[in-house]
């Protein structure tokens, strides 16, 4: 970690757009805070700019309160979430860094470039989910289905790339290529289990994940309804309800006929998810991270219309997924995978040094 104690040392903090996004910001600044303690002495503060707030995705957004809420408190820790000219300007005896969600945000890399007079920033680069581990290909994939064309799709994933090669000098990542596979990083890992919050479930029952498939045109919301009674069918069959936890970003009066766990904020820090029976989910982070972090017993299941976003992962995304997850199941399985994986113990958490399945 090339951060030394300094008489003062401002972050600003890119492109947080979900609360999860803070957790993982919430891991690094508690890093940095408890090198401040160890070194010993008064000297030592740090001040955290938060851009964006108000951001999100859909109806998931970052406010105030989320910022508050999730970003540690400590007497040497200052959050402001008005970014003000100076914060932008370098001065004596200041270190100055940008912790970015994702990859480098190279407008307020700019400025703190300006601002320091030519000097650059340390860069901070902390997960943004699944996509951290995509490549320049998965990158353009993505900025496709947000509604982008192809060419500018592939203008900006080459360029965000060629940021994310040059500008990055930390990687603070949940998680960590061994030469054998992938393990989990504690102190990310902690952060999650920190944030925790809900109650208990009070009966089995199995908790589906469910994504905005529809509203990214990934399939239409008839035909996900149909896979979710489809679902729904195969968990009765072996007389276990299902009950849907919506996206943060989705509307959640398309699930109307469906049981739901409706509480605001990732899934992964809900008490409520994180200790039920068993969770079913595509490939998504939260249900990589409800595995790997809280030792969730887990389903992957997918359907044809996902089969373009299976292909369209990247090696190390692939890898990741099975290191921590089982293999992917088809509707007409679920229910057989369900029963294999309730036979399993819980787990208090992935093993840091190793993954379940890899």
């Amino acid at each position: 970690m090339p951060l030394q104690a300094q008489p003062s040392t401002r972050v600003v903090l890119s492109g947080a757009r979900s609360v999860t996004h803070l957790v993982y910001a919430a891991s690094w600044l508690r890093h940095v805070v408890a090198g401040l303690e160890a070194a010993g002495g008064p000297e030592g503060a740090v001040e955290v700019v938060v851009l964006d707030v108000g951001s999100g995705f859909g109806r998931a957004t970052v406010g105030e309160a989320e910022v508050r809420e999730h970003l540690p408190q400590h007497p040497r820790l200052r959050v402001t979430t008005s970014p003000r000219d100076e914060h932008w300007r370098a001065s004596k005896g200041l270190d100055r860094v940008l912790l970015s969600i994702g990859v480098p945000g190279t407008r307020a890399w700019a400025r703190l470039f300006v601002g320091g007079r030519g000097r650059r920033p340390l860069v901070v680069v902390v997960d943004e989910g699944i996509g951290s581990f995509g490549n320049r290909r998965s990158r353009r994939e993505a900025y496709r289905r947000q509604g982008g064309s192809s060419v500018r799709a592939a203008v900006r994933a080459a360029v965000v790339s060629a940021g994310a090669r040059a500008l990055t000098d930390v990687h603070w990542s949940l998680y960590e290529r061994t030469s054998t596979t992938w393990r989990v990083r504690e102190e990310v890992a902690a952060e999650f289990r920190r944030a925790l919050s809900g109650s208990s479930p009070g009966a089995e029952h199995a908790v589906y994940l469910t994504q905005p498939w529809p509203d990214i045109g990934v399939m239409s919301e008839s035909v996900y309804l149909a896979h979710l009674r489809s679902v729904r069918d195969e968990c009765a069959a072996i007389g276990v309800p299902l009950v849907l936890r919506p996206h943060p970003s989705e509307d959640v009066a398309r699930y109307a006929g469906f049981e739901l766990l409706a509480s605001p904020g990732p899934a992964e820090l809900a008490r409520e998810v994180v200790e039920a029976t068993v969770v079913i989910g595509a490939n998504s982070t939260a249900l990589l991270n409800l595995a790997a972090v809280h030792g969730t017993r887990a389903v992957r299941v997918t359907a044809p219309e996902l089969r373009g976003l299976e292909a369209g992962l990247t090696t190390r995304q692939r890898t990741l997924l099975d290191t921590f997850l089982p293999p992917a199941s088809g509707v007409p399985g679920v229910g057989a995978a369900l029963q294999q994986v309730m036979r399993s113990p819980r787990r208090g958490g992935a093993a840091p040094e190793e993954g379940r399945y890899g």
